[in-house]
């Protein structure tokens, strides 16, 4: 097992480097410059204080692993062989406070390279729901300068620089962007409540050159409230708001763009993909899967119990599935006739009694080979995995030095 112990590593190459260098006694770099080397080249240097893991195996895969934490301020990418290229930690803004580095993503746009990730900075309000981490989206450039900040902008459901969710985001180019934002409103639409009820809904947001062109929220649509499943959270019902002030009714965590420009995305708490026409302002969705509203003739098996992450590839459509209901996670990937909807499970890949409660993500990097970031594990500390589906061999494997560190997202990008 390849055991890496980062602040060591970090200290060693430093003091090779002076001692090459007769730079010793001179006054160095500050921490922060030090901490935050480009990726892929040799002088990469572990930011003090990160996360710390470890590495078994490695793969020949020449892109990056990106990983990002629900309660540590810590980001880290790694190579294809497990070896740490770029790093960012910064302490939490208060000694109370649990923050995290949410949703650590690459960008590809007109030929540059741009990175992503959500800051929840403990300045915006989270209604005291576990889940929700509001911030801003920290765009940084190829040499990982921060280049803006993104906020909400003015709608007729947010306020101008309102904090947004970290849970996913779309990047078309640098004035061009989906977001999504968790409100709270007392609704009188939910049947049996004609004097209102609190709710916390979903909100999505597109943003083109400092003006909303397009947004979605849960409220516009009551026939979500007769979906809503509590196999992931029992309190996601509570309109008689006794358990909770207000519950997380929908619960949404990923997005995707498919061929059409549609929005599909995984609302955890309806158990539900849904497809969202991004060309209308009424009567925007288009299709369910999965979940009590399911069109496609899924079985009760083979339908999703509060899933995360998403990915689209034609008319493959492959989920994270956390299985809160049965307490067992596993990638399931269906394959969609959408003109006679109709669904067929084509994969469900399970792993050994292995359960992820929130979080995660899955990608398929290529062929058989697949990248499982395991969010919430509650079995173990490992938080990703590199897995050949079709021999059952695991390729990599990087595991936690405090397993409560949860990581929320890793994922490949070349």
């Amino acid at each position: 097992m390849k055991k890496i112990k980062w602040q060591i590593i970090a200290i060693s190459v430093l003091i090779v480097v002076c001692l090459l260098t007769g730079c010793a006694g001179e006054q160095g770099a500050p921490e922060a410059e030090k901490s935050e080397e480009k990726a892929g080249t040799e002088e990469a240097v572990v930011a003090d204080g990160l996360a710390e893991i470890s590495v078994e195996g490695e793969t020949d895969l020449p892109g990056n692993f990106f990983l990002s934490f629900v309660y540590s301020r810590n980001l880290i990418m790694l190579d294809g062989k497990g070896n740490i290229v770029w790093s960012k930690h910064e302490e939490q803004p208060s000694e109370d406070a649990q923050t995290g580095f949410w949703d650590f993503k690459k960008h590809e746009i007109d030929g540059k390279t741009y990175y992503s990730y959500h800051d929840q900075t403990g300045a915006y309000e989270d209604f005291d729901l576990r889940g929700y981490a509001p911030g801003e989206r920290v765009i940084l450039d190829e040499d990982f300068n921060e280049v803006k900040r993104i906020t909400a902008e003015a709608s007729d459901v947010t306020d101008k620089g309102t904090g947004i969710d970290g849970h996913d985001f779309l990047l078309i180019d640098l004035d061009h962007y989906i977001l999504s934002c968790y409100v709270r409103e007392n609704v009188k639409n939910v049947p049996g409540y004609p004097d209102g009820t609190n709710v916390i809904y979903s909100y999505l947001q597109e943003v083109k050159d400092g003006e909303v062109v397009w947004d979605w929220k849960t409220i516009d649509y009551p026939e979500l409230y007769d979906i809503i499943a509590t196999d992931a959270t029992p309190t996601a019902a509570d309109f008689d708001n006794k358990e909770v002030d207000a519950p997380d009714i929908v619960h949404f965590n990923a997005m995707r763009l498919n061929d059409d420009g549609d929005l599909v995305c995984s609302f955890r708490h309806l158990n539900t993909i849904m497809c969202l026409d991004r060309t209308k302002d009424k009567e925007q969705i288009k299709w369910k899967l999965s979940g009590k509203a399911d069109e496609f003739g899924l079985t009760e098996q083979q339908k999703t119990s509060g899933q995360h992450y998403v990915t689209v590839d034609g008319n493959r459509i492959m989920v994270f599935n956390n299985g809160n209901r049965d307490q067992q996670t596993e990638v399931r990937s269906y394959s969609i006739d959408f003109d006679a909807k109709k669904a067929d499970l084509v994969r469900s890949y399970g792993f050994n009694g292995k359960f992820s409660q929130a979080c995660g993500a899955v990608q398929n990097i290529k062929d058989d080979l697949y990248m499982i970031g395991w969010g919430w594990a509650t079995t173990d500390d490992e938080c990703m995995s590199v897995i050949d589906f079709a021999t059952g061999e695991k390729k990599m494997s990087v595991r936690l030095g405090n397993p409560q560190n949860i990581t929320y997202r890793c994922v490949y990008y070349e």
